[in-house]
């Protein structure tokens, strides 16, 4: 008898067996710079050390309970989001992967807004693979080998302001789940105007604002929250990849009056708010206030953009702090990644004509000009 993986992600690139830094090195022992992270898991780069001692203390001391109990890791953790919340009195809810995140998220509309059950989304949206999360996300091909999905979703174009502003007019539209960047779609932000629109729906119709920060949050935009850029508190939203920089943990976070929606025995998670993976996420918080990080971000983008606005065959450069997009004027983004990987970095394409930028928050500035400089070298003979 034999036992091998699934075949849902096509032929592996490679087989990786260590990490460091902003490192990765496969069995072979070549070594990548990696400007993917995990696709934004790993913003503290791989082996960090405080992450390490954290779960190694707690490792040796409490792995698993239920949640019939709470843990000091867990109640940590909690507090810890708490503190870089955009609002007060946050109340928290711990799951295994961002997907869950959302489905509890999902759960929470319902009973937050029982009489008006449907969710406004955004056009080309990714919010997970569960079913729940599947059908608030709005990509045909996701989508169609699955259906029929959950109904009760009303997709709305992306910043088009006319459009949002007659859905959430809709007496039956009592949320909207948004990214504040589209990250899957090949990272596009929202524009202004169609912010506020999502502020006046929140103020004037009730409307729930949940955003998803999964792969934004947590200072990848520089800021803890991209919702922030646009000046939007949100009523909710969701957390998971950098969390546990590459423990699996997921977290919803809401105001406590619309937590207060919940009832005992509403959701729950056999694994969520485990002690290690909890233990991890007050270290990566921790980390991430006491090195101002996102002020880091913020430096490293501007010294990144110059330079990434000048390769060859980039259109546009997309995105804020370190989650960037290159349009490409080709087709060639596949190829660009393969090319990329040769060469000794790791990065990735989510659709044909782009490429996606997510280095380590704390990579240093030679080795983000180094990547910049091999890609280069890669456009030069791809985009020709």
């Amino acid at each position: 008898m034999t036992g091998t993986l699934m075949n849902l992600y096509g032929p592996p690139t490679g087989n990786l067996v260590k990490g460091s830094g902003a490192y990765l090195f496969d069995d072979q022992g070549r070594r990548y710079l990696d400007f993917l992270s995990g696709i934004a898991v790993t913003s503290l780069g791989h082996d960090h050390p405080v992450i390490r001692e954290a779960v190694a203390s707690q490792l040796s001391r409490l792995w698993h309970t239920s949640n019939f109990f709470t843990t000091p890791a867990s109640l940590g953790a909690a507090a810890k989001i708490g503190e870089i919340a955009p609002f007060a009195d946050a109340r928290v809810f711990f799951c295994n992967s961002g997907a869950e995140a959302i489905e509890a998220a999902l759960k929470l509309a319902r009973r937050a807004r029982p009489d008006r059950p449907k969710v406004a989304v955004l056009a080309n949206s990714f919010h997970g693979r569960t079913l729940g999360a599947l059908s608030a996300t709005m990509q045909p091909k996701k989508r169609q080998p699955f259906l029929p999905l959950l109904t009760g979703f009303v997709e709305v174009p992306l910043n088009d302001a006319s459009a949002l502003r007659n859905v959430v007019a809709d007496p039956e539209v009592g949320t909207v789940l948004f990214e504040p960047i589209l990250g899957e779609a090949g990272v596009f932000e929202l524009e202004d105007g169609f912010a506020q629109v999502l502020i006046e729906a929140q103020r004037d119709h009730g409307t729930l604002l949940i955003a998803d920060e999964i792969q934004t949050g947590l200072c990848r935009t520089g800021d803890w929250f991209a919702s922030t850029h646009y000046g939007i508190v949100p009523d909710a939203f969701t957390l998971a990849k950098a969390l546990g920089n590459g423990l699996p943990i997921g977290a919803l976070v809401a105001k406590a009056e619309v937590a207060s929606a919940f009832e005992v025995g509403d959701h729950g998670s056999t694994f969520g708010g485990n002690p290690v993976a909890t233990a991890a996420a007050t270290a990566v918080i921790t980390f991430m206030a006491e090195s101002s990080l996102a002020e880091r971000v913020r430096h490293l983008s501007d010294l990144a953009l110059p330079l990434l606005k000048a390769l060859p065959g980039v259109t546009s450069v997309d995105g804020r702090g370190l989650m960037l997009a290159l349009a490409l004027g080709a087709p060639v983004a596949s190829e660009v990644v393969r090319q990329a990987w040769a060469a000794g970095l790791i990065v990735n394409a989510p659709t044909p004509d782009r490429i996606r930028l997510l280095p380590p928050l704390i990579i240093t500035e030679p080795e983000l000009k180094h990547g910049i400089e091999i890609l280069a070298k890669v456009l030069e003979g791809s985009v020709q």
